[in-house]
């Protein structure tokens, strides 16, 4: 070996891209958060979110060779912090695409499913919290503050989904660093 191929430092063996499995982790929890009724899932502890985050390290870790470091909890935090970002891009978009093709039916036949259950339980509604709730359901679903809070929330569990994959997906035992 010459002094040359000693002092010169092998190059650590780069990861792969976060993105594409962070953008479909995104397209899934975007599309489960847009879609009426199915967003209902999101009613269970954010799971369609969670999922989404998940997702995204199941499809990252499947791109890691024996070579490369092994998947980290670090890993697990930014894709699903990404996909949280993608996930509300994409359900903002569906969001705003399934209301300018439908209007407000979803929001009105999710406030009357929500009606229906309240009476059911011996629960009445007075006449005027009837009235505000259906008027509700014609503003745009475009807030500013929605928006924010939507953000803040797909982010928080997309990380969450993704610190469980990367818990479920991180290889066990000693690890050896190269």
């Amino acid at each position: 070996m010459t002094y040359d191929q000693m002092s010169t430092p092998t190059s650590p063996i780069e990861q792969p891209s976060k993105m594409m499995p962070a953008l479909i982790g995104g397209a899934v929890m975007g599309l489960i958060s847009a879609t009426p009724f199915l967003n209902l899932v999101n009613c269970l502890c954010c799971a369609g979110v969670i999922l989404g985050g998940f997702l995204a390290v199941f499809f990252y870790k499947d791109q890691l060779t024996p070579d490369m470091p092994p998947l980290q909890a670090s890993d697990g935090l930014a894709l699903g912090a990404l996909a949280g970002v993608f996930g509300f891009i994409i359900a903002t978009f569906f969001s705003l695409l399934i209301y300018a093709v439908f209007g407000p039916i979803a929001a009105e036949a999710t406030m009357n499913l929500l009606i229906q259950v309240l009476e059911s339980t011996g629960i009445e509604l007075p006449p005027e919290v009837y009235d505000e709730m259906m008027e509700s359901t014609q503003e745009s679903p475009i807030q500013p503050l929605g928006l924010f809070i939507s953000l803040i929330t797909s982010v928080i569990f997309g990380i969450v989904g993704g610190l469980i994959g990367a818990a479920i997906y991180k290889p066990k035992g000693p690890q050896i660093q190269q």
